[in-house]
């Protein structure tokens, strides 16, 4: 960790920039963490995908179902790949404090940037409570801490409860996952010249970046779904705006429309709403490791698949797939 306590605000402004990834966690055919696979998917990502970071044991990387020391492990693994190519944001919380507490102290020695928290998901309702829980965790640690405001939480956090957290010191950033327009414009004016405030939807990503004064796509994973070794749409755009030429980032942002079509389809309202499932299948069939979804998390009958694929490669990106 570069900067202390005190310092984290403002270097969090400074560095949490360009295009990030929530990893998914992939598993082995006995349903094992795999550790190379998860290696393979941070190098190839930095080297081929030129991700500027990673968010990793999230609700896309099935956070639910690893056990402490697998967070850790993942935790160990994407710090020391990402070391000097990519800054990392593991997700550490707990319904108990004191492992959340374990978990962030341990992401801070293995050399993570930042950790993020997704709102309390029991014990912690109401406000006071949101508040203490996130109170008591900051008084522990020292490491940057972002807010993840996921309504799957069963909890949502409003402006009002945001701005308040966010005089605790190491508040550093929020990845506000809700989809109001209004919430968002409204957390926005209220932090926005305080903490780094992201919408994780890569569909506002452009816009954002243009006209609301957004710095980062924390986080999706669209970067290494909607992007692969040799074509790399979201970065390209994401560039083009950073050197001023508009016209050429709305025409690459115009061009992901299909790929966005998909998403929707099977991520938002897709079929059952396993969004996690047809994560792992998208990720296979562009040749990334993934495995299968831990239980609960139903997998994919062959039918699903093939209906999947379909759609898949009507987009065109499998045909950009090398070897």
């Amino acid at each position: 960790m570069e900067y202390t306590k005190s310092e984290a605000k403002a270097y969090c402004r400074e560095h949490m920039t360009g295009v990030w990834a929530a990893l998914t966690t992939p598993f082995t055919a006995e349903g094992e963490l795999d550790e190379e696979g998860l290696r393979r998917i941070v190098r190839t990502c930095i080297d081929d995908l030129k991700i500027d970071g990673f968010f990793c044991n999230g609700l896309m990387g099935e956070f639910w179902s690893l056990s402490p020391e697998e967070r850790k492990r993942v935790q160990h693994i994407v710090c020391e790949e990402s070391r000097g190519g990519a800054q990392t944001i593991p997700h550490t919380p707990h319904i108990n404090i004191t492992e959340a507490v374990e978990l962030t102290k341990h992401a801070e020695e293995v050399g993570a940037d930042y950790a993020i928290m997704i709102n309390p998901v029991y014990g912690a309702h109401d406000d006071d409570e949101i508040f203490l829980y996130f109170k008591t965790i900051c008084d522990q640690i020292d490491i940057g801490l972002s807010l993840f405001n996921q309504p799957k939480s069963g909890t949502t956090l409003s402006p009002e409860l945001i701005e308040r957290l966010c005089t605790l010191e190491n508040i550093c950033c929020i990845k506000n996952a809700v989809p109001s327009m209004a919430h968002q414009s409204e957390v926005r004016r209220r932090v926005g010249d305080e903490i780094v405030v992201c919408d994780p939807n890569e569909e506002h990503f452009l816009v954002s970046l243009l006209h609301l004064g957004m710095q980062v796509h924390m986080s999706s994973p669209v970067p290494y779904l909607f992007q692969v070794p040799g074509y790399t749409p979201i970065r390209d755009y994401y560039e083009a705006a950073m050197a001023g030429d508009v016209e050429k980032a709305w025409q690459i942002n115009y061009s992901l429309e299909p790929l966005r079509a998909v998403r929707k389809k099977y991520f938002t309202t897709g079929p059952n709403g396993r969004t996690t499932a047809y994560l792992k299948e998208w990720t296979k069939l562009l040749g990334l490791p993934a495995g299968e979804p831990r239980p609960p998390i139903v997998p994919l009958t062959q039918r699903e698949k093939d209906a999947f694929r379909k759609d898949l490669e009507a987009t065109g990106i499998l045909d950009k797939v090398k070897g």
